[in-house]
């Protein structure tokens, strides 16, 4: 499963547009006064102006080459963003996902990731710049019911858990895509802060066509 395309609404626009736009290096797709679009790799990161958000926050994990974990590692430090540690480790290693991974804030307190899955085949030769975030690899949805929810989603457009299905967790996809179905109880890695569930539109790629809403339309999910 890939994420085509995720709507995240932001309280700190201009702060958020100079971020991902000049910081980060993604390319603009597409500004207005109230909205913005970045293109990452084969996905858009789209912001929506929200003046009313207090203490709402997203998780997002962008994809990066299986061989460039500690050049992006750098190239984050580089440009003056602080990574977020655990018990003095910055650094995270997921065996049962065959996977590496690093967090760092945006400047609306958005937990932010970047994964390289090293059971994909996407190493590069070239150095890390922003090309190297292939696509957006993974959303956060908090949610009441983890289960009935994974349930839901599931049947409605075919996709199955990833490993770990829980009562608290669930990855519904695979490597190259993820929903994140999170109980809003359980506290996120590795900031340990609890889930805050907000406004979210996600496009995703899949063999049945659908939409879906859920969390009392807090989230809309339509698959292409």
């Amino acid at each position: 499963m890939k994420i085509t395309e995720v709507l995240l609404n932001t309280h700190r626009f201009e702060a958020m547009k100079a971020f991902y736009g000049s910081l980060l290096g993604l390319e603009v797709l597409e500004e207005t006064a109230s909205r913005l679009s970045f293109g990452a790799g084969e996905s858009v990161l789209a912001l929506q102006e929200n003046s009313l958000m207090e203490n709402e926050f997203y998780h997002v994990a962008f994809a990066i080459p299986t061989n460039k974990f500690i050049e992006a590692k750098q190239w984050v430090i580089d440009r003056g963003i602080s990574l977020i540690s655990r018990t003095g480790e910055d650094e995270f290693l997921f065996e049962s996902w065959n996977a590496t991974a690093l967090y760092f804030y945006d400047p609306d307190h958005n937990l932010i990731e970047f994964i390289a899955h090293h059971s994909l085949d996407n190493a590069v030769d070239e150095a890390f710049g922003p090309k190297h975030l292939l696509r957006i690899s993974e959303i956060g949805l908090p949610v009441d019911n983890v289960p009935e929810c994974c349930k839901t989603i599931t049947e409605m457009f075919q996709i199955d858990s990833w490993g770990e299905a829980g009562q608290q967790f669930t990855p519904l996809g695979d490597a190259e895509g993820l929903l994140i179905v999170i109980d809003k109880q359980r506290p996120w890695f590795p900031d340990d802060r609890m889930p805050r569930e907000y406004n979210t539109k996600v496009l995703i790629n899949s063999t049945c066509p659908a939409s879906l809403s859920l969390q009392n339309g807090l989230y809309e999910l339509r698959s292409i």
